[in-house]
């Protein structure tokens, strides 16, 4: 709700000498403001900018993927999440993080760490830390924005159950069912997590380190909390790891399958099951991989065919502005570099 400005006559009224009374833009108490905040970050902003501090790429994000080693299904869910997010006005940008080691203890804290360090350099107001085996939604990231709160996760299906949830819980306290809103916890499984990045200015390298439970510890030593939104489901295709639960030549022989997977396994960038190149958004490339863009833009501005392995994508300094407009809202161009 925006707040109405009294006129300079009820402020007299009220007995605001005249000469306080700022009335013209060459009164002492003006000081010039002018951010070149683009039109569409103004707009998906909203009313949260009567109390949001000035940031000149509002409600950005990066989503950033923990690795890119994505399971089934993940890939695609993340595009098509992209896009509609895109498509509501947000400038959402995406990294694969760089997996820096074989041992995942190691690995995932690292590019959690450089994730944070990336949202922050790349002048973003929000970060989407999502991993390999989680199947997103459409509007994921829209449900878990609207909160407006520092720390959001979403609620956590685990479609593996390879333990009982009595011995490995997805929360403290563990969240059995979905439905109930936005639920604090003290601590949270780390599968997918939004973050205000301004939360990183303070938050320690070494906070990335350890479990679960240690990092919500630091999240609270700096007085935050995590919240659970039990109405925004999202299912993973395996549980946390739970390393304690396998035996010494297991854990290190599951790391040497990982390490080989790492280093030689083509990664699942598939289109949906029944995606049709004709009438759904999306493109395909020649390697099969799925972008999420708008059909329009996917099949160019000569009506080719949606993942023809010929076609060249569009000269950018050869379209008119309705096409210019319709290319600038692919959200990753699928062109060698």
């Amino acid at each position: 709700m925006t707040q109405r400005m009294p006129t300079k006559e009820e402020l007299m009224a009220a007995g605001i000498p005249e000469s306080a009374i700022v009335d013209r833009s060459n009164h002492p108490s003006i000081q010039a403001s002018t951010w070149d905040v683009p039109a569409p970050d103004k707009q998906v902003t909203g009313a949260k900018s009567e109390y949001h501090m000035p940031h000149i790429r509002p409600q950005s994000v990066l989503v950033a993927g923990i690795g890119n080693l994505w399971d089934e299904g993940a890939w695609y869910r993340l595009q098509d999440m992209l896009l509609t997010t895109a498509l509501a006005g947000h400038s959402v940008s995406l990294q694969e993080m760089h997996d820096a080691s074989v041992f995942s203890f190691e690995a995932i804290p690292m590019m959690r760490w450089s994730a944070s360090m990336m949202a922050r350099d790349g002048g973003m107001e929000w970060l989407l830390m999502v991993d390999n085996d989680v199947l997103l939604e459409k509007d994921t990231l829209l449900r878990l924005l609207a909160h407006d709160r520092p720390v959001v996760f979403p609620f956590l299906e685990d479609l593996e159950k390879r333990l009982p949830r009595l011995i490995a819980p997805l929360s403290g306290p563990d969240l059995l069912e979905s439905g109930h809103g936005l639920v604090p916890v003290r601590w949270a499984a780390m599968s997918c997590m939004l973050f205000n990045v301004k939360i990183f200015n303070v938050l320690s390298e070494t906070s990335w380190r350890g479990s679960d439970y240690l990092f919500a510890q630091c999240l609270n030593y700096l007085g935050h909390r995590i919240y659970v939104d039990t109405d925004t489901v999202v299912k993973i295709t395996r549980g946390p790891t739970r390393h304690a639960s396998k035996e010494y030549d297991e854990y290190w022989a599951d790391h040497r399958k990982m390490w080989d997977r790492l280093r030689f396994e083509d990664r699942d960038r598939r289109p949906p099951p029944d995606f049709n190149p004709l009438k759904d958004n999306g493109f395909v490339d020649k390697y099969g991989t799925y972008f999420g863009m708008l059909n329009s833009v996917a099949r160019g501005t000569d009506g080719q065919q949606n993942g023809d392995a010929n076609q060249q994508q569009p000269d950018s300094r050869q379209l008119n502005r309705q096409q210019r407009r319709e290319l600038g809202r692919k959200l990753w161009t699928p062109n060698p570099r």
